[in-house]
């Protein structure tokens, strides 16, 4: 058995072997519990991927360790849980991982490469939501921007022209936060979600664009349950002609990829 662990800034994600049933998040500062989780799975192999991934497997005891190259792994993660959702990905696609940060991947059929990123993920909404709404877990933040309307926070295509007269929605947003005709909790949440979602999906489609490619699979720990950053996501990228694909187990990616890769020749043990 093979256990993947996906170690982000502020999550790590769980894996053992292919079963949707054992995959959980831990905090990413608690490794004595991370260790724990490892030692009570007992894996023959633990799959380490991430930005403490070599930290943690020095201090692991026992078993086999294994280093994945964190885009590999998340490149095969895409594949695995696409095709546990029913997904048809083609050969050539776009990765969009929303964790802390998020960064951009172009998927070929000779692998994949990082063709950009920005800042703006998890820890803006998460920050930027404690700052405004007084939340204080991501769970807390997702809640709050689901019971929002942006409309009365955002600036609208029809608040600059309200007689028409220019080829754009009405409801299409033309500056974020800049109406502030409501100042609630729950209606800065739902911007802070769409400015993040609307500035994510932009860049992913220049991206795409430039690349050739269509079709943006989403995924990271940030869009669990959190209908209020998909929406923007899936609006912006298909209005720009282009097709959004959100992973249900996306938060995972990294760390069911890393159990895949386990195997290979090219993923040399740790020790």
């Amino acid at each position: 058995m093979i256990a993947g662990v996906d170690l982000g800034a502020t999550l790590t994600k769980l894996a053992l072997g292919g079963e949707p049933g054992s995959r959980l998040r831990l905090p990413s500062r608690d490794l004595a519990a991370i260790r724990a989780q490892l030692r009570a799975w007992s894996p023959e192999v633990v799959a380490l991927t991430g930005g403490g991934a070599r930290e943690l497997g020095a201090s692991l005891a026992g078993g086999e360790i294994r280093l994945i190259p964190e885009f590999a792994a998340w490149t095969a993660g895409v594949a695995t849980l696409a095709a546990e959702q029913g997904l048809t990905l083609p050969p050539e696609h776009l990765v969009v991982s929303l964790g802390t940060g998020t960064s951009i991947l172009a998927v070929r059929p000779g692998g994949a490469e990082r063709v950009g990123g920005t800042a703006l993920g998890g820890g803006s909404f998460v920050g930027l939501s404690r700052l405004l709404g007084g939340t204080e877990s991501f769970a807390q933040a997702a809640e709050l921007a689901a019971r929002g309307d942006r409309r009365r926070v955002d600036l609208l295509v029809g608040d600059v022209y309200p007689r028409g007269g220019i080829a754009l929605p009405p409801d299409l947003n033309a500056a974020s936060f800049a109406k502030l005709a409501s100042t609630a909790a729950a209606d800065l949440a739902h911007a802070v979600a769409g400015m993040i979602g609307e500035n994510v999906a932009l860049l992913a489609m220049a991206h795409a664009r430039a690349a050739g490619i269509d079709t943006v699979v989403y995924g990271g720990s940030t869009l669990d349950g959190n209908p209020a950053l998909g929406g923007p996501l899936t609006l912006v990228t298909e209005s720009l002609g282009g097709r959004a694909l959100l992973l249900a187990e996306g938060a995972w990616c990294g760390a069911v990829g890393a159990a895949r890769l386990a195997a290979d020749a090219e993923a040399a043990p740790m020790r």
